[in-house]
C-alpha cells in the first residue's frame, strides 16, 4: 500500500506539472498571456490604496525535480541554489534550471561522510568567493562547503555566558556580512539574529523586535506584584524567520507576530530604516497578523517578499513604497502563477523572479515585462538621485499606465531639480506627496515676493498713509457731532420691545467685540427673531463646507472631490442641534431658567466666530507651507477654543448658573449628548437591518410571484 500512495503521490505530482507547463505555453505570447493570468497586478497610490496596475510579471516557466524546497539564493553572476529540504542537499542549478551540482556531492555513486550529509536544510547562502553557508536545520548546525562541495567547517551553538541557557541552535536560515561575520535565524529565537564572528564566537543578538506594551500592561506591571506577574503569560517579541542582504551590504529581516515592521532593512547598529513600516496589505488590515515568508534584494536595491500565506509576491523600492503585488493562492484549478506554499524567493540580473512552492515541489519563474522594467529601472534611477535620467522613463510609464501617480511624483522631482517650481508643484500634488508640494510652494512664493516686494511695499504705505486721513477726518465730523459737553453719547443696548433683525445684526457685531457682555445681552434678550438664528446656523454649516473646499493642499484631510458635502453638513448639524436638545434638557432638570427658544438662539450665536474666522483661515493656508503648519494650528486652536468658552458662557447666563454650577451642568451635557449618540447609533443600524430585511423579502416575494 505504500508504493501505492507513493505512486500515487508521484502522478499527481505529474499531473500538476503537467498542468502548469501546458499553461505556460500561452505565456509565451504575451498579449495572451497577460490576458490569461489568474491573478491581477496591483500597485499602491499615495494613500496606501491598491489599485489595479498593468502586469510587471508574467509566468515564464518551472522547474521541478525538488521535494519541499524551503530556500532560494542567487548569485551575481544567476547561479540559483536551492536548499532542497525533503532530499535532504542543496542543489546548485544555472539559471536555465539545470543541475550543476548537489550538495554534499553524490556523483560516481559516492556516499558522503557523517560532516558532509545534511539534514533537512532550511537555508543555504553563497559568499562571493562561491563558499557555500548551509543551515543544516535537523543537523543543528552551520555547515559551510568550498564551491566545489567539499566540506570544511561547521558552526554550532557558541558557548557564551550571554547566550541563554535554554537557548536551542536550531539555524533554519544563514547569512553572511561584508566582514565575514555569521548571521543566524534560528526557529523561536525572538532574542534576534545570532551573531557569530569568522572564527564561531559569539558576538551578540542582532535587531532583536521589541514587545508592544499597551497600557493594561504598563499598569499590571506597575502595580501586579511578582508573583502575579509570574502566572500572566509572558509576552515575546516576533521572531525573524528569513533575512537577506543587499549589494549595499544592508541586512533585510521578515519579521513574524508583529503588527508592523513586519519587513525591515537594518544598518550596521540594528536601526530600522523602512521606519517601523506596516506592509500588511488593506485586506489583511486588523485581521490575523500579516507575515511575510521569505525576501530577496536585486539590483537598484527593489526588495521582493512573498507572504507566509495567499501566494502574494511584493516588491518595494529602497524607500519601502510598493511598486507590484502579483500572484495568488492555489485553488482547486492547477493555474500558472498560482501557490500552494510559497517558501522561497530570488532574482536573477535579468529582473526574472524565482519562487519556491514547498508543497509542489517545484519553482515557478515569473519574467519581467517591459512596464515591469520601466517601472524598476525609474524606481532605481530616483532612488539613486538622478532624477533627471529618470523623467523620460516616468513619462513612458504614464503612456502605459495614466493612473500611475507614483510617475508624477518622480517628474516632480525632476522639475524641482530643473527649478521649474510651478510645474514642479502640480505634479506633487498629484501624486499627494505634501513635502515635495510645500518645498516647491516656498520657491513659487519666494520669487513672487521678490518680483513684487516694491509694488507691494509702495501700496501698503499708500495705504497706511490714506487710512491715517481718513481716521482723522472721521474723527473731525465725530468732534463735530457731538454735544455741549463736547463729548459724544455712548450707546445703549436696549432690548426692543418686539423681534428685530437691526437688533439682531447688532448683537452679532457685539458678540465679536465684546464677547461676554454680548452674550449676557443676548441670553437675555427676547427680541431676536428666531429666522435669524436659525440663519446663523445655516451659516455656519455654509462655513463648514466652503471652508473644506478652500482649504490649501498642505493642509486638507482628504481631497475635496472625495469629502461627501451630504453627510460633513448632517453630522455636524446633529452635533449642534443635539447639544442644544441636551443642553435644555439637563437644564430643565437642575433647575436652569433658561428657555428652549433662548438656548437655540444663545447657542446659535455661539457659532458667530467661527463664521467670521473659519473662512479667512482655510484661504490663509492657500498661502503658507508645511513649516508654518505650527502657525495654521495654534490660529485654528484659537478659533476653537473661543467658541467652546462661548458655548460655556451661553449655558452660565442662559440658565442664570454660578460658575460651579455651570461646569456640573456643562459636564452632564456632554454625557447626555454622547448618550443620544450611542441611541442614534443603534437606531440607524437597527433601521438599516430593517430596511435590508424587507428589501430581500420583497425580491423573493417578486421572484415567486
Amino acid at each position: 500500500m505504500t508504493d501505492g500512495r507513493m505512486g500515487m503521490k508521484r502522478y499527481m505530482r505529474k499531473l500538476v506539472l503537467g498542468l502548469l507547463l501546458a499553461s505556460s505555453v500561452g505565456a509565451a505570447l504575451p498579449s495572451a498571456a497577460e490576458a490569461s493570468l489568474p491573478y491581477a497586478t496591483y500597485t499602491a497610490d499615495p494613500t496606501g490604496r491598491y489599485v489595479p496596475t498593468p502586469h510587471g510579471y508574467v509566468p515564464s516557466r518551472v522547474i521541478d525535480g525538488l521535494r519541499q524546497p524551503e530556500h532560494l539564493f542567487m548569485t551575481a553572476d544567476d547561479q540559483l541554489y536551492v536548499a532542497d529540504t525533503g532530499n535532504d542537499r542543496i542543489v546548485h542549478m544555472d539559471r536555465e534550471g539545470r543541475i550543476v551540482k548537489t550538495v554534499p556531492r553524490t556523483d560516481g555513486g559516492r556516499e558522503p561522510n557523517d560532516n558532509e550529509r545534511l539534514r533537512r536544510p532550511e537555508g543555504v547562502f553563497v559568499a562571493e568567493d562561491g563558499t557555500l553557508y548551509v543551515a543544516d536545520t535537523g543537523g543543528g548546525r552551520i555547515a559551510v562547503f568550498d564551491a566545489s562541495g567539499r566540506w570544511i567547517r561547521d558552526y554550532r551553538r557558541p558557548e557564551s555566558s550571554y547566550v541563554p541557557a535554554n537557548y536551542l541552535f536550531v539555524p533554519s536560515k544563514v547569512a553572511l556580512d561584508r566582514r565575514g561575520y555569521v548571521y543566524v535565524a534560528n526557529k523561536g529565537g525572538y532574542q534576534g539574529l545570532l551573531q557569530l564572528a569568522p572564527d564561531g564566537e559569539f558576538a551578540g543578538f542582532y535587531g532583536a523586535n521589541k514587545v508592544p506594551y499597551d497600557p493594561i500592561e504598563r499598569l499590571k506591571r506597575k502595580y501586579y506584584t511578582a508573583e502575579q506577574l509570574a502566572e500572566e503569560q509572558k509576552k515575546l517579541p516576533g521572531a525573524i524567520t528569513n533575512m537577506a542582504v543587499d549589494r549595499r551590504g544592508f541586512l533585510y529581516t521578515v519579521n513574524r507576530g508583529l503588527k508592523k515592521g513586519q519587513l525591515k532593512r537594518l544598518n550596521s547598529g540594528g536601526t530600522d530604516l523602512l521606519g517601523d513600516a506596516d506592509f500588511a496589505p488593506p485586506w489583511r488590515k486588523g485581521t490575523v497578523p500579516f507575515s511575510f515568508q521569505a525576501v530577496t534584494v536585486g539590483d537598484g536595491g527593489i526588495a521582493t517578499a512573498i507572504e507566509s500565506d495567499g501566494g502574494r509576491i511584493y516588491q518595494y523600492d529602497g524607500e519601502g513604497k510598493l511598486l507590484f503585488v502579483f500572484g495568488g493562492a492555489y485553488g482547486n484549478d492547477s493555474r500558472f502563477g498560482l501557490f500552494k506554499r510559497t517558501t522561497g524567493v530570488a532574482v536573477d540580473s535579468r529582473g526574472d523572479v524565482y519562487v519556491s512552492d514547498g508543497e509542489l515541489g517545484l519553482i515557478q519563474v515569473f519574467r519581467r515585462t517591459e512596464f515591469g522594467s520601466l517601472v524598476h529601472r525609474a524606481a532605481q534611477w530616483s532612488g539613486d538621485g538622478k532624477h533627471e535620467e529618470a523623467y523620460g522613463v516616468w513619462t513612458d510609464i504614464l503612456r502605459h499606465d495614466g493612473t500611475f501617480d507614483r510617475a508624477y511624483q518622480g517628474m516632480a522631482k525632476a522639475e524641482l531639480k530643473r527649478g521649474q517650481y510651478a510645474e514642479a508643484m502640480e505634479h506633487f500634488r498629484m501624486a499627494m506627496d505634501r513635502e515635495g508640494y510645500s518645498e516647491s510652494f516656498w520657491q513659487v512664493r519666494l520669487d513672487t515676493a521678490t518680483r513684487y516686494f516694491a509694488p507691494v511695499v509702495l501700496s501698503a504705505a499708500g495705504l497706511l498713509v490714506a487710512a491715517g486721513l481718513g481716521t482723522r477726518l472721521l474723527r473731525r465730523r465725530r468732534r463735530g457731532r457731538a454735544g455741549p459737553s463736547g463729548k459724544r453719547a455712548q450707546a445703549v443696548w436696549t432690548d426692543p420691545a418686539a423681534p428685530s433683525w437691526r437688533y439682531a445684526w447688532r448683537m452679532t457685531v457685539r458678540v465679536v467685540r465684546h464677547p461676554l457682555d454680548g452674550m449676557y445681552d443676548i441670553a437675555q434678550s427676547s427680541a431676536i427673531p428666531i429666522p435669524y438664528a436659525v440663519l446663523l446656523v445655516a451659516l455656519g454649516l455654509a462655513v463648514k463646507l466652503a471652508g473644506l473646499a478652500a482649504t490649501g493642499f498642505l493642509f486638507a484631510d482628504e481631497p475635496f472631490r472625495d469629502v461627501s458635502l451630504a453627510t460633513e453638513a448632517l453630522s455636524s448639524f446633529l452635533l449642534w442641534f443635539g447639544w442644544v436638545v441636551a443642553n435644555y434638557m439637563i437644564g430643565s432638570i437642575m433647575k436652569g431658567e433658561g428657555t428652549f427658544r433662548r438656548v437655540f438662539v444663545a447657542n446659535a450665536y455661539v457659532l458667530v466666530p467661527y463664521i467670521v474666522c473659519t473662512l479667512p483661515l482655510r484661504l490663509l493656508s492657500n498661502a503658507l507651507t508645511l513649516q508654518e503648519q505650527g502657525i495654521y494650528a495654534a490660529l485654528l486652536a484659537a478659533v476653537a477654543v473661543w467658541t467652546l468658552l462661548l458655548f460655556f458662557v451661553a449655558s452660565l447666563n442662559v440658565h442664570n448658573y454660578n460658575l460651579k454650577e455651570g461646569i456640573g451642568m456643562n459636564a452632564v451635557s456632554l454625557f447626555a449628548l454622547a448618550c443620544f449618540g450611542l441611541f442614534g447609533f443603534v437606531v440607524v443600524g437597527l433601521l438599516a437591518q430593517a430596511a435590508d430585511f424587507f428589501i430581500e423579502l420583497g425580491r423573493e416575494l417578486i421572484e415567486r410571484v
